[in-house]
Formats: C-alpha cells, structure tokens, sequence
C-alpha cells in the first residue's frame, strides 16, 4: 500500500469501529478521517444520528468536536435531540458567546445578519442576567444618575427594535 503498518493498521482500526452508515462515507470519501476519528467517539447508534447533521450543517472539524463532547456529556435524550437539532446554537451556549463560523446556507448578507442578531441575543442575555441577579444592589448614587439616560435610551432602542422584528418575523416565514 505504500504505507507504514501503523497507518495501515490504524485505518483498518478506523473502519472496524464505525458504524456502517459512516463507514460507506469514509469508503466513497464523504466522510474524511478526521471527521471519522471524531465520530469513533460516539456509540454506533450515535454516530448514524450524527452524519446527516454534519452533513446538513456543513460542520467544521472543531464545531464536529465540540458537538461529540456536548453528546458524550449530555445526561437525557431531549438534551441530545437539542444538541442534534441545533448544534451551533448549543456550541455558543457552551462557549457563553456567539459564534463567528459562518453559516453555509446563508448568503453573505445572511450571515452578516445572523451574527449581528447573535451578538444582540448574547448581549441581552448578559443584561437581563444582570439586571434580574446584580443589577440594582451594586449601582452607587452616583452610577445612577449617569446611568440613568444610557438606561432609557436601551429601553427605547430595545423596544423599537422589538417592534421592527416582529414586523419582519411574518415575511421571514412567508419565504
């Protein structure tokens, strides 16, 4: 084969521990070796579930990686089915931050959009964290009154954004 016997015997250890669903990928080479030695993590029954998604998602080895550890560590199946359904957003749960992969299906604009809208959502999630568990006990007097116009300009702001998305929802689902 024109290979040392460790390559050879580690491929061949490769194909026996895949499933058979993922072992015809790596055969006809939809499934690269890497993306494969990944998968081995996973029970059999697991990585049939996992192919499609890569598949479907256009996973990139790190985001592949990061998914397998979050299945390995979830505890029950709607976990598992979450992390299945929607693997970047449970990456960026993870992680406490958003994503910066950009996302295959989208256009350019449409990922420009999705990471603004996620670093939106990230941010909001913080404040509303703050503000419901720190918020008011830490302000001096003196945060007050300063904070006080950066406050109402966000809850203006924040409501008209509200508004614009909410007209938008109804033609995003229209298309």
């Amino acid at each position: 084969m024109g290979r040392h016997k460790s390559w050879v015997c580690r491929r061949l250890a490769l194909i026996e521990r895949l499933g058979p669903e993922a072992r015809d990928e790596l055969r006809v080479g939809l499934l690269s070796p890497t993306a494969a030695r990944q998968l081995l993590r996973l029970p059999q029954g697991n990585q049939a579930e996992v192919l499609p998604l890569m598949q479907r998602e256009a996973l990139s080895g790190t985001e592949l990686a990061g998914v397998v550890d979050l299945l390995l560590e979830c505890p029950g199946r709607s976990q598992q089915e979450y992390i299945l359904g929607r693997p970047r957003e449970a990456l960026a749960q993870l992680k406490g931050a958003v994503l910066c992969a950009r996302d295959p299906r989208l256009s350019q604009a449409g990922n420009q959009v999705w990471k603004r809208v996620g670093v939106l959502l990230d941010l909001l999630g913080r404040m509303e964290v703050w503000l419901t568990h720190h918020g008011r006990t830490g302000l001096t007097p003196g945060d007050r009154a300063i904070l006080s116009s950066r406050f109402q300009r966000l809850s203006r702001d924040a409501g008209s954004l509200a508004a614009l998305s909410q007209d938008l929802i109804p033609e995003l689902e229209r298309a």
